[in-house]
C-alpha cells in the first residue's frame, strides 16, 4: 500500500468516526439533558419522562447528523449538467 492510500484510508476511518461519535454525542447529550431536567429541575416528579424525550431528541439530531455527513461526503450532482 503506498502513502497516497494509507491516507486515504486514514481520511475514511476519520469520517467514519465524526458520523459515529455524532449519533453517540447527540442521544447522550439529550440523555444527560432529560435526566437534569427530571432530577434536578424537578426533584424527580417528571422522571423518566423528560429523559425519555430527551432520548427521543437526540436520536432525531444524530439521524439528522447522519444524513448531513452523508450529504457532506457524497454531494448531490446538478441536474443541469
Amino acid at each position: 500500500m503506498g502513502k497516497g492510500t494509507w491516507e486515504y484510508l486514514w481520511e475514511l476511518i476519520g469520517e467514519a468516526l465524526s458520523v459515529g461519535l455524532a449519533m453517540v454525542g447527540s442521544v447522550l447529550a439529550g440523555a444527560v439533558f432529560g435526566w437534569f431536567l427530571d432530577e434536578k429541575l424537578f426533584h424527580g416528579r417528571t422522571s423518566p419522562w423528560f429523559t425519555v424525550i430527551g432520548i427521543g431528541l437526540g436520536a432525531a439530531g444524530g439521524i439528522k447528523n447522519v444524513f448531513y455527513f452523508q450529504r457532506r461526503m457524497n454531494p448531490p450532482k446538478d441536474e443541469e449538467e
